[in-house]
C-alpha cells in the first residue's frame, strides 16, 4: 500500500508539472475593467488577452496558421497577453487560411476559433469603359465590367447597385478581386440608374461609392501653380479627371490634349505651361472639360497680383534692395530659363545684412473681398534656385506689416527644392494675422513695412543665389 501511494503521488506531481491539456476559453481585452469583453473577431495590431487553463509553458502561438511573436513573461497558466501582428495575412487575402488561434505548449495544443480582420473596406473611385447609346451619350451598359478601386476588399458578401437613398435596386451577379484586394472587377446588373451608389458589403463593414451611368462630372480641388512661368509643369488635382475633351486658359489659350497626362486614378492631370500667357483681359480661370462636364479653378487672376515685376502689381512709393539682381534690377551672373518678363533675384555670400529688398507704401491687391477669412487665402509666389546652396537658407517675407520667417525654399506640392526649375510656394495668410482680409490689410502700416523680402540662413559665408516672380494672393475656397 505504501508503494502504491508513492507511485500515485508521483504521477499526480508529474501531471501538475506538465499542466494538463491546455484549453482556451475566451479572448478578451487586456483592460481589467473590461474583463467581460470576450470577442471572437479581432483586428490587426490589436493587443489581446488569451484566457483559459493549462496555458503555461507556451512554445508557439499561431494565428491564421502564422507563427506570431509573444513575450513569455506575459504567459501564465491561465493567461497569455500578445499583440496580433500588423502584417498578419488575414482570411480574404488568402481564403485557405484557418481562422483560429493555436497555442502549442510543452504538454499539448489548444485551438480556438478566431476571426481577424484588417479593417473596414473603402471605395475611392470607379472606372468603366462606356459605350455610346442611341443618342451618342457614353453610358455604362448592363452586364459590363466596372472596376471599383479602394482598399481592404476582404470577404465580400455582396455588391449591389442602390439609388441615391441607398435602397437596393439590383444585385451585381459576380465579381473578382485582385491579389492585393484593392480592385474589384464587378459585373453590372441589368438595372442601372442614371445616378446611384455602388455598395460593397464585406464581413468587416460596408463601403459606398457614388456613380453615374454616364461619365461623372469632374471636380478640381487644387493646382500646383495658378500663375506659372512658361515651360513650368502644371498639375491639376481633383476627381474623375478622365475622358478629357479640352483644357482652356483664360478663355484664350487651348492646351493640346495629346500633350496632357492623366493619372490612372483619374485624380491628376499634368501638362506644360505654354509660351503664351493669358492677357490682362482674360477671364482668370483654367477650365477643364470632360465627357462628364466642366470644372474650373482661378488662374492668372491679375487683380490678385501683389508684384510680378512686369507692371501688373499694386502701387508703391519706392523700393530699395541689397544684392538685388535680375531683369528688374542689376544684371546677374547666373541665367534663368525659362522666364516670363522681369524677375527679382539675389546673389552673394550669406551674411548678417544682404539678400533683401524693401518696398515703401506697397498697396494690397484689391481683388479680394474684405470679408474673406484669412483661412481661405494664401500668399503665393514662384521661386527659382540657380543652384542648391551648401547650407539651408530660408525666405523671410513681410506682408502688410507682418513678418513670416523660416519659409522653406521648396515646391508647395512636392516639398522638394530643385535647381534650375521654377517652384511654387504658398504661405497661409493666417501666418500673417487673424480675422479677415480686411482686418489684415486695414491694419498695415502703409509705409516701408508693407512688403519686404529678406532671407535667413543656417550658416554664414556660403554662396546663395535665388530668384522670385509673381507674388499674388490666392483664394483657396
Amino acid at each position: 500500500m505504501a508503494v502504491c501511494a508513492t507511485l500515485t503521488l508521483t504521477a499526480c506531481s508529474d501531471d501538475d508539472k506538465e499542466g494538463g491539456q491546455p484549453v482556451i476559453e475566451r479572448v478578451r481585452l487586456t483592460d481589467p475593467e473590461k474583463a467581460d469583453s470576450a470577442f471572437t473577431v479581432g483586428r490587426l495590431g490589436q493587443m489581446i488577452l488569451i484566457e483559459g487553463h493549462n496555458l503555461g509553458h507556451a512554445l508557439n502561438i499561431y494565428i491564421n496558421n502564422q507563427d506570431c511573436y509573444f513575450n513569455a513573461n506575459y504567459n501564465t497558466d491561465t493567461h497569455i497577453i500578445m499583440t496580433i501582428p500588423s502584417d498578419l495575412i488575414v482570411y480574404g487575402q488568402d481564403n485557405t487560411l484557418p481562422m483560429e488561434i493555436r497555442v502549442e505548449t510543452t504538454h499539448g495544443t489548444a485551438v480556438y476559433a478566431f476571426h481577424v480582420i484588417a479593417g473596414v473596406p473603402t471605395i475611392d473611385f470607379y472606372k468603366a469603359d462606356m459605350e455610346e447609346n442611341e443618342q451618342g451619350i457614353p453610358e455604362i451598359q448592363p452586364g459590363q465590367i466596372m472596376e471599383l478601386h479602394g482598399s481592404l476588399f476582404h470577404e465580400i458578401q455582396s455588391i449591389y447597385v442602390a439609388g441615391l437613398d441607398t435602397m437596393k435596386l439590383a444585385d451585381c451577379p459576380s465579381w473578382e478581386v485582385n491579389d492585393s484586394c484593392t480592385v474589384a472587377y464587378v459585373k453590372m446588373p441589368n438595372v442601372i440608374p442614371a445616378n446611384g451608389i455602388m455598395v460593397m458589403e464585406c464581413f468587416s463593414g460596408t463601403a459606398y461609392c457614388g456613380f453615374s451611368k454616364s461619365p461623372m462630372k469632374p471636380e478640381l480641388y487644387d493646382i500646383s501653380s495658378d500663375m506659372p512661368i512658361p515651360g513650368q509643369t502644371i498639375t491639376l488635382f481633383g476627381k474623375y479627371l478622365a475622358d478629357l475633351t479640352s483644357i482652356n486658359i483664360g478663355g484664350e489659350i487651348d492646351i493640346d490634349i495629346n500633350t496632357v497626362t492623366v493619372s490612372a486614378e483619374m485624380d491628376k492631370v499634368t501638362f506644360t505651361m505654354p509660351d503664351k500667357l493669358p492677357s490682362t483681359e482674360a477671364n482668370g480661370t483654367i477650365r477643364l472639360k470632360t465627357l462628364g462636364g466642366v470644372a474650373e479653378l482661378p488662374f492668372y487672376r491679375y487683380d490678385w497680383i501683389l508684384e510680378d515685376f512686369d507692371g501688373n502689381g499694386t502701387n508703391q512709393n519706392w523700393n530699395w534692395g541689397t544684392d538685388t539682381r535680375g531683369g528688374w534690377w542689376d544684371a546677374a551672373t547666373f541665367t534663368v530659363s525659362p522666364v516670363s518678363g522681369n524677375w527679382l533675384g539675389f546673389e552673394n555670400y550669406t551674411g548678417w545684412w544682404d539678400h533683401n529688398v524693401q518696398f515703401n507704401g506697397k498697396q494690397a491687391p484689391k481683388g479680394i473681398d474684405a470679408s474673406t477669412p484669412l483661412s481661405d487665402l494664401e500668399l503665393r509666389y514662384e521661386v527659382y534656385l540657380p543652384e542648391i546652396p551648401s547650407a539651408t537658407c530660408y525666405s523671410k517675407i513681410t506682408f502688410m506689416g507682418a513678418e513670416v520667417d523660416k519659409i522653406a525654399i521648396a515646391d508647395r506640392i512636392t516639398g522638394q527644392a530643385t535647381a534650375g526649375e521654377w517652384m511654387s510656394v504658398a504661405i497661409p495668410l493666417t501666418q500673417f494675422g487673424t480675422g479677415t482680409y480686411g482686418d489684415l490689410v486695414g491694419s498695415a502700416p502703409g509705409d516701408d513695412g508693407n512688403f519686404k523680402i529678406y532671407h535667413s540662413y543656417d550658416e554664414i559665408g556660403i554662396w546663395f543665389s535665388i530668384v522670385y516672380d509673381n507674388f499674388r494672393i490666392y483664394q483657396i475656397k
